[in-house]
Order: structure tokens, then sequence, then C-alpha cells
């Protein structure tokens, strides 16, 4: 049944990483803050009809709802470090190092959730990881930033970046353990509830202007919410499913930046790399191995 984990996590990186590659435009338009309360705020919309259809059953045990809520905070905090690092560093630098938050999430689901993973699988989800990290690295613009006496600058968003990969790490880890216990729309719908009540209760003590406009629930504002909703959905389903693996379905949606990348390639016009064609090779040969060999 690995194939179930492979399909969710491809049908999250899908939706993920469309939405990361729209979410640019609409942080330089209206600023991250509010880009990322908008959309978790339409998720939530989203999520409030299907949510009847998802499962008669909502209640959530105490546990799993406790690990929810501890994960929709990290996740919140997560986001902000994750933006603070896209403004204050190199991107080339700090979205490899974010993006390995796939790696945080195997380590912690087998040390902490008893996950078993046979070699082939554990060498299948390494060369996904890989191939995500060198798809996400421009060594042109490591190079431009040297050149220019700009070096220093380099380590400016490291610090952050590493916070949001281990936080996003841990997020998986509470989703991980609450999905097969509860309803697939719940982990999504608290995750969103505590993260939109945190946008609004620290937008004051970061001096965040969170006041809504027309340019707030835009149509890219609200694609971004549907699309992440899909995206939480599908990784909820592809972890709780008989079979499910979270290492696998996490590792999987990381390969959003690979998709971000390649609307990047037909759109902005820009060229992959050798070290990204590379890494998007690595990571379909991690997929297809999943598919075809890893049971």
């Amino acid at each position: 049944m690995v194939y179930l984990s492979v399909i969710a996590g491809l049908l999250t990186a899908v939706c993920w990483g469309t939405a990361d590659y729209m979410s640019r435009g609409q942080s330089e338009s209206i600023g991250y803050y509010k880009t990322l309360l908008y959309s978790m705020l339409v998720t939530l919309v989203v999520l409030v009809p299907i949510t009847p259809l998802a499962g008669p059953d909502l209640a959530t045990p105490p546990l799993p709802l406790l690990a929810l809520v501890i994960a929709g905070v990290l996740n919140f905090v997560a986001f902000v470090f994750l933006y603070r690092a896209f403004h204050r560093g190199v991107v080339a630098v700090v979205a490899p190092v974010a993006y390995t938050y796939p790696a945080v999430t195997t380590v912690l689901s087998i040390a902490i959730l008893g996950t078993y993973l046979p070699s082939l699988q554990i060498l299948a989800v390494a060369g996904i990881i890989a191939g995500v990290v060198l798809s996400s690295t421009r060594l042109s613009e490591l190079r431009r930033s040297v050149s220019g006496g700009a070096s220093p600058s380099l380590t400016a968003g490291f610090v952050p970046a590493i916070g949001a990969s281990l936080l996003f790490g841990c997020v998986y880890i509470g989703v991980g353990y609450a999905a097969p216990t509860v309803s697939v729309v719940v982990p999504v719908m608290l995750l969103r509830i505590v993260g939109v009540s945190l946008g609004v209760a620290l937008a004051p003590l970061l001096g965040q202007d969170i006041r809504p406009s027309r340019a707030t629930f835009s149509k890219p504002i609200v694609a971004m919410g549907v699309l992440e909703a899909v995206g939480f959905l599908s990784l909820t389903y592809g972890i709780s499913t008989l079979g499910g693996s979270l290492p696998i379905v996490t590792a999987i949606s990381g390969m959003g930046g690979a998709v971000a990348a390649t609307y990047a390639l037909a759109f902005l016009k820009e060229r992959l790399e050798l070290n990204q064609m590379v890494g998007v090779g690595l990571s379909l040969l991690g997929v297809f191995t999943l598919l075809y060999l890893g049971g």
C-alpha cells in the first residue's frame, strides 16, 4: 500500500509547491504576514462546509488533540521563521536548509513513533531528501552574492531556516501521531484555527497591520488557501490510510520546492542549473523506487 503514500505525497507537493510559487508575488504585494494569515483563514473557511462530509465523528481524544494544538503553535512559528529567513538571507542558502524538514520528520518518526522502514525505503527517502535540497539550491545566486562582495550576508537567515526545518519536522510528528485516530479533516482544521488565532493575537506585538482589504482576499490568496487545504488533506490521508507512512509522505511533499522551480522555469524563463536537474532526477528516482521496488 506504499503507493497510496507516494500518490498522497505527490499531490501535496503539487498543491504546496503551487501555493509557494504564488505566495512570492503576494508577499511582495501585501507582506508575508498578511499572506500567511489570510491564506490560513481561507483554508479554514474552505474546510468548514466539507467537514461533515469528511467523517461524521469529529471527536478527538485528549492526547491527539493536545498534539495537534502544539503542532499548530509550532507550525505558525515555523512559517514566521521561514519567511524571515527568505527576507533576510540568500534564498539559495536558506531554502535548502529549510527544506530538510523531511529528514527531521523521518528521524523523529523512527525514534518517537517507532515507524519501521525497510532498508530500500530508507534509501529511497534519503534520495528524495537529497534531491529536494539540491533542486532548491541555485549555485549562480551564491556566486553572484560572493562576487558582489556580499559574502557575509550568506549566513543571514541561516538560523531562522534551521529553526523552520526543525519546527516543521516536529509539526508533522504531531500530525502523524494524531492522524490515525481522528477524522482526516481534523488536523488541518486545528492547525489553521491555532494559526489564525496566533496570527491575530501576535500582530500588535510584531508590529503587523492585519486589517483586511481587497488585496487580502485577492484571487491568488483564495487559490493559495484552497491549494493548502487540498495539500494538507492529502498529506493527512496518506499518513492515516492503511499502510500509510509518515516519512514517505513528508519526504515527497518536500518536492514542492521542485514544483515551484518548474513554475519559475515556465513563467519566469528561469533555467534549471545542473545541480537542480540532478536533484530533480534523484527525487524522481526515489519516487520510482518506492512505487516499483518499495513494497
